[in-house]
């Protein structure tokens, strides 16, 4: 599991996610999928994979949730969005500061601030 920065968000994302955050995600996940594919530079590879990780367990913590309305599987989301949320500030500012290393810099920074933007404090 990838480190969490210390910034706090908001502690009460809408769960089950809405279509738009669901889509952002899914997006996002896309994104970083195709940053991986396009890059050689190992220290992007990793921070990628890291928190590409993260964010299909949101999207995979909100289909069980879907499906079987548990409160623990609830509160297990809502930590996930929380957690994987922070991790994207911090992967946001990782991937600005070497952004000329690589083009698809600015794909991924755009995927992750429309998630972010969905959760009013990001």
């Amino acid at each position: 599991m990838a480190t969490p920065p210390v910034d706090n968000l908001p502690a009460n994302p809408t769960i089950p996610l809405s279509p738009e955050a669901k889509a952002a995600y899914q997006a996002l996940e896309e994104t970083i999928q195709a940053g991986i594919d396009s890059t050689m530079d190992v220290a992007a590879i990793q921070a990628l994979n890291a928190w590409w990780a993260e964010v299909d367990q949101v999207l995979t913590k909100d289909g069980e949730y879907k499906l079987s309305a548990d409160t623990a599987i609830f509160e297990a989301l809502r930590k996930q969005i929380d957690y994987t949320n922070q991790g994207l500030k911090s992967l946001r500012d990782q991937i600005s500061s070497i952004a000329s290393d690589f083009a698809m810099a600015g794909d991924v920074i755009a995927a992750i601030d429309k998630v972010l933007s969905l959760f009013p404090g990001a």
